[in-house]
């Protein structure tokens, strides 16, 4: 076999070879639980959404000071926050904070577990013993008292976990819990409405 023979024989077995890997690769990522699968419904983290009317009545001169999105082992993620904290002069100063966490079918355990149930049991592994539960037009979620006299509220929507942190003070006193509670539910309404 002449040079050129040779040559061309190692080009292409470096094609095939070449084929062969990416083709296995592809093979490999199709049970990835990092990425969406057919049955789940949100494929990606939505983005923060306008909360408008609601930001200006219980957090007046709030600013929208964070919006990120990333991975999560799993699924992927978006953190909102809006603050009126040092923006504005009313009486009333505080902090929301929201995060979607869509959750993507794991095809990797010996069962297979839906990306709606593994939203039901992060939401429960979030909540305290002390969590009440609550009917929410996209289901059933789960408030209790956060850290700081705020409040937590956290709800399943499909493979979608969406968690609600609200902390505000009123002349300089925390809002009561139960306008707390109040407000959470009010903003997960509002949030479930638009998923």
């Amino acid at each position: 076999m002449g040079p050129l023979a040779r040559a061309g024989v190692i080009a292409v077995g470096a094609v095939v070879v070449s084929a062969a890997a990416i083709g296995g690769g592809l093979w490999a990522a199709r049970d990835d639980p990092d990425r969406p699968h057919p049955g789940d419904v949100h494929t990606a983290a939505p983005g923060c959404g306008d909360l408008g009317e609601l930001i200006d009545e219980h957090l007046p001169g709030a600013v929208n000071d964070l919006a990120g999105t990333g991975p999560l082992t799993g699924g992927e993620s978006t953190v909102c926050r809006w603050t009126s904290a040092g923006t504005s002069d009313t009486s009333r100063q505080g902090v929301l904070r929201v995060e979607y966490s869509a959750l993507f079918t794991d095809p990797t355990a010996e069962e297979p577990v839906a990306g709606e149930d593994r939203a039901r049991r992060a939401g429960a592994a979030l909540a305290p013993a002390a969590a009440e539960t609550v009917d929410l037009a996209a289901g059933e979620g789960l408030v209790w008292s956060g850290g700081s006299g705020g409040t937590e509220l956290a709800f399943p929507a499909d493979n979608l976990l969406v968690r609600i942190s609200y902390t505000a003070v009123t002349g300089g006193e925390p809002v009561s819990p139960d306008e707390g509670r109040a407000t959470a539910v009010a903003f997960a309404e509002r949030i479930g409405a638009e998923l």
